[in-house]
């Protein structure tokens, strides 16, 4: 799966993805390859993407935004992004 972060000042693309994490504004949900398609608002809170078995990135969302997904890529748009931890 493919995760792509965007925001005015840059876009992020990150491939072989096994879980994406976002902050919905009903609540946090998950998002597995094959995915149902879906469109979501997001709240403030961070996202989570993890590739592999344990390699995992945190990325603030300070100010929400939304989640699109479709055919195995999670497109996350918002106004900025955090710095990945």
């Amino acid at each position: 799966m493919t995760c792509n972060l965007i925001s005015p000042e840059q876009t992020l693309s990150l491939e072989g993805v096994r879980l994406v994490q976002v902050p919905g504004t009903k609540g946090s949900f998950g998002i597995l390859p094959r995915h149902a398609h879906l469109v979501s608002s997001l709240t403030h809170g961070q996202v989570r993407i993890v590739k592999g078995d344990s390699d995992e990135v945190l990325y603030p969302l300070p100010e929400g935004g939304f989640v699109e997904v479709k055919d195995d890529v999670v497109s996350i748009v918002a106004a900025s992004f955090g710095e990945a931890r």
